[in-house]
């Protein structure tokens, strides 16, 4: 199998499982606050990302660089500025403004390069980025400016795209070495967001039951989606490239969908199925050469 073949795979592995974390996240914000989840699940993917490797990696002092501004781009900056956001603007805005992360990233390479990309890679993202939109709006438009909250969602996009620059720099190294040190400096810089939150601590548990719902939603959210689901990433990056794993961004929504049905039973309409088919034919545009 080529290695470009087994990034895709290790690509939508990841998109599958992060698309079912916005349903378990919304089932954790019921009873734990932001910071809280996020310091949470970190924590467990550091532990077990620790057990799994021991190897110690010799970085250059650049390379050293690499892994913590990646850690704090990739998993500090990009969650609290996601966090903090939607308490300012809306799902919808949100939503939109993440899946602008493949277009970005196609302008910022095409910057620092000095080049444009082939035309059909900007058709094929745009046609994906209209699926995301009609999929999120659901034939209706009702967007709401929110200048704080969208700007810090922007925040939030610009983490990932400069986030996927830098872990394509690291391509030579071990990836579950990196991982495992990047989640590390990550979870260290959460922890000041955690303590100014921890004054004000909400924790709304009333039963064993709640109780046992927000241990097996933080396991899979630290196990799957961030241990693994970081690795799997990263490895997809170092696979596939950058740009053709940045574009599974455009999945999400679509995986996410799926999760709302089988776990909820919100069935999709015919919005839903006309931007899957617009996401998919974006993606095939964009990649095929």
């Amino acid at each position: 199998m080529e290695d470009r073949t087994k990034g895709i795979i290790y690509m939508l592995i990841v998109v599958t499982i992060w698309g079912f974390s916005f349903v378990a996240t919304k089932v954790l914000l019921e009873h734990l606050q932001p910071a809280t989840i996020a310091i949470t699940r970190f924590v467990i993917a550091t532990i077990l990302l620790f057990a799994i490797c021991r190897k110690k990696e010799d970085y250059r002092k650049d390379e050293r660089w690499y892994v913590i501004i990646a850690g704090f781009l990739g998993i500090t900056c990009y969650y609290i500025f996601e966090n903090v956001a939607l308490i300012f603007t809306t799902v919808t805005n949100s939503s939109l403004i993440s899946a602008t992360v493949p277009v970005f990233f196609l302008l910022t390479v095409d910057a620092l390069r000095r080049k444009f990309s082939r035309p059909k890679k900007y058709l094929g993202a745009f046609i994906a980025f209209v699926g995301v939109g009609l999929l999120i709006l659901n034939g209706k438009f009702n967007l709401e400016l929110n200048p704080l909250g969208d700007f810090l969602m922007f925040g939030s996009v610009f983490s990932w795209v400069f986030y996927t620059l830098i872990i394509d720099r690291m391509g030579s190294r071990d990836v579950l070495v990196v991982c495992r040190d990047l989640t590390l400096a990550g979870t260290v810089f959460l922890l000041p967001f955690a303590i100014y939150e921890a004054q004000d601590l909400r924790i709304d548990i009333v039963s064993q039951h709640d109780l046992l719902v927000v241990i097996a939603t933080l396991i899979y959210l630290g196990v799957f989606c961030s241990a693994l689901g970081f690795l799997y990433w990263n490895k997809a990056i170092k696979l596939a490239g950058p740009a053709t794993t940045t574009n599974g961004i455009y999945l999400l929504p679509i995986v996410a969908i799926i999760g709302d049905c089988i776990i909820i039973g919100n069935m999709p309409n015919i919005y839903v199925l006309i931007s899957a088919g617009l996401v998919l034919a974006g993606v095939y545009i964009s990649e095929h050469n």
